[in-house]
Formats: C-alpha cells, structure tokens, sequence
C-alpha cells in the first residue's frame, strides 16, 4: 500500500482520531452501488479492500482510508448525438424551431432515460493521516478530487481542521534558488527540470535541463519559472515536486518494497498494513526534511 501521488495538507490543530469513533463516523456515509437513476455515488470502503473489515485501518499513528466512487458512463459525444436528432424531429413535425429550454428538458429527459442502462465505473482515493506529524496525505495528482475526499471526510466527521500543506510557500522560487546553487541536504536532482515562461501565458517552455546549466542560468534571466523539480531523498524515494504543491510520481526504492518481501502472500492482510506502515512512514520522513528546508512560510499566511 505505496502512495505514488500525493496532495498533502496540514491540521491546523491536534487531532487524535480513536478508531471505534471513527469507524462510527465513517459509517454514516458507507459507499453504496448507483440505483437506477443515480449518476454517481461517493462513500467509504473498507480500507484494506478485501482483505479488511474495517473503513479505517490503525497502524502505530497512521490512519488509512479509502473513499470510493461509482458513476454511470455517459459519453458526452452520444448524449448530444440523440438529443439533436429529438430535436430535430420536434422541428420537422411541428414546423418550429426547439428553444433553448426545450432543448435542455430534452437532454435532461434523455439522461434519465440513458442512467438506467449505462454501465458503471469505479474509482478509488486513498487517504492517510499522520497522527504525530499531524497532516493528511490524499494518493491523488488532482486537488479537485483531493477536495472531494476531504469534503467526504469533513461530512463524516462533522469537521476537518486542514489546509493545503505549502499553500504559503513560494515553491517555484524555492525550486529556482536550489536548482541554481545546490540540491537541499540528502536530496539529489532527477533528471528533469519544467519550466513555464510567463510571456508564453505559463505554457511550458522546457524540460529536461540538468540544474545549474548554462541553458538554464538563461532561461531564468529570460523570466522563466520552475513548475516541476524531479529529485531523489536519501537514495530511498524518487519524487517530482510541483509548484503547486503536489507530490507527484513518487517512486520508492528496492530497498523498501524488499523489506516486507518475507511476509508470506497468504497472509494478504499483514502484508497491505506492513506496506502501509512502511510507505507512510518513508512519507513522513520525507516530508519532514522538505519542511525542515523551507523553513518559515516565504508568502503572507492567510488569517
């Protein structure tokens, strides 16, 4: 149970979730199956899948949780297609153009026909908390769906005191200043550096220029700004840091994965909370070091 994408957020206050009230929590919002007029659904599955019992699974200070999704494939393109020839027909029988609220009655009235017969997709959002380090991991590379899992969580718990973990830091600036002088300690530069021109209307301009080139030196005098900073901590996680604060491609080493190789594939259950433990752990090792480098925020805090 390896995160590979991360949203992170910080508590803005200590939290100490105990598993009987969580689950209780949880419960209130259980992930049910789309009925037949339901476009999507969005609740809590068990944490280990299969293999648990639980919506929430405990391990020595972190919380796993799994949010799941159902929604019912309407493709855009054959939704329009039908309502067009409805409307078409409304036009050529009563010799009348359909207006524009009409149209919508129709499309509407076709969805409801279409929901019942569509078939279904599932997605799954995995989520940790860090008790003692007090943030909340979200295995995503969309904030959108983040803010989604956090909404769900909040609607359980009744509240969920987070905010977006470098929301004051100038992460692009940080990037910069490190890619021109020197990676931060136990960190060393990937292979990729993306960059975004402002006079470009923030399309991506380059990527893949080693740190501290002379090709490089002169895209920042040009204006250009680091979007993405591939780098790799203390020879154990490979990871991308956006500007946006997102922490994506996270790649942990074999070194890792290799520790819990010994637990045996019958025994599923320990082998998902030994890996679970293990992944969140390196995650907050590295976490850590990355607030422990940025120091204070460098952006005015929000109140």
């Amino acid at each position: 149970m390896f995160f590979n994408n991360i949203a992170l957020y910080n508590f803005k206050e200590s939290v100490d979730y105990q598993q009987e009230e969580m689950e209780e929590a949880l419960t209130q919002d259980l992930f049910r199956k789309c009925a037949p007029q339901d476009f999507r659904t969005f609740g809590w599955a068990n944490a280990l899948g299969k293999h648990g019992q639980t919506l929430s699974h405990f391990s020595n200070g972190f919380i796993l949780l799994c949010a799941k999704a159902e929604e019912k494939i309407l493709p855009a393109a054959a939704v329009n297609e039908i309502v067009q020839s409805k409307v078409e027909e409304v036009e050529q029988k009563e010799a009348r153009r359909v207006s524009r609220k009409e149209r919508d009655d129709i499309k509407e009235s076709t969805l409801h026909q279409l929901v019942q017969q569509a078939f279904t997709k599932s997605t799954l959002t995995y989520l940790f908390i860090d008790l003692k380090q007090g943030y909340l991991a979200v295995n995503t590379t969309s904030f959108s769906r983040a803010e989604n899992a956090l909404a769900l969580l909040r609607k359980s718990l009744g509240t969920l005191p987070v905010v977006p973990a470098f929301s004051n830091y100038d992460l692009s600036m940080y990037m910069r200043n490190w890619a021109m002088d020197k990676a931060p300690e136990k960190f060393v530069f990937g292979s990729e550096i993306h960059l975004s021109s402002p006079v470009d209307d923030g399309v991506v301009k380059s990527k893949g220029y080693q740190p501290d080139s002379e090709h490089l030196t002169t895209l920042f005098d040009e204006g250009c700004e680091v979007d993405q900073l591939s780098l790799s901590f203390d020879e154990r996680i490979d990871f991308k840091l956006s500007a946006d604060g997102m922490i994506k491609r996270i790649t942990f080493s074999d070194v890792i994965k290799e520790e819990n190789a010994d637990i045996p594939k019958e025994d599923m259950a320990a082998k998902l909370d030994a890996d679970f433990y293990l992944g969140a752990s390196e995650v907050s090792i590295l976490v850590q070091s990355l607030f422990t480098e940025l120091g204070e925020p460098n952006v005015p805090q929000n109140d």
